[in-house]
């Protein structure tokens, strides 16, 4: 009995220690949106080059006053309402979504979900920029991102 209780204790100890994942992300890793970020930079055409989870090949951010509003999925799709609730941090009808990351140039950005229900991976071209990617594609790892399961996404 003793023996078979001290298994059980030895078991839940190293399943603390098992990462949690939530999605395609680690929720045991912490998740930091970008400090800098320019509605009006942002906003406009991205083309989806990566994801984790459901997405579509184009995107469209609209703005208004200094702020993110909306958000178009796909080229003639439904747009969605979102609020800016921070810089970088916005909050649609189906959670938040936070922008972890974009390059000084704006060509080059990675979008995710907090609770890891997705990650995008997003560029305004469809094509070229391997090392804004690369760079995109760490910045996801580092925020506990499963990249394993990051699918390229062709047209």
């Amino acid at each position: 009995m003793i023996r078979a209780r001290l298994v059980i204790a030895m078991l839940l100890a190293l399943s603390a220690c098992v990462p949690t994942a939530i999605g395609y992300r680690d929720a045991n890793t912490q998740i930091s949106s970008t400090t800098r970020f320019d509605a009006a930079r942002f906003a406009g055409a991205w083309q989806m080059r990566a994801a984790l989870g459901a997405a579509p090949m184009a995107l469209r951010f609209a703005h208004e006053g200094g702020v993110i509003t909306a958000l178009q999925l796909g080229d003639a799709g439904s747009a969605m309402a979102l609020d800016q609730t921070f810089p970088a941090r916005f909050n649609s009808a189906d959670g938040p979504i936070w922008l972890l990351w974009v390059d000084d140039d704006y060509r080059t950005a990675v979008l995710g979900a907090p609770d890891g229900r997705f990650a995008w991976l997003l560029d305004r071209n469809s094509a070229g920029g391997a090392d804004r990617i690369a760079a995109a594609r760490s910045v996801l790892e580092f925020n506990g991102y499963d990249l394993t399961q990051l699918r390229e996404v062709t047209r």
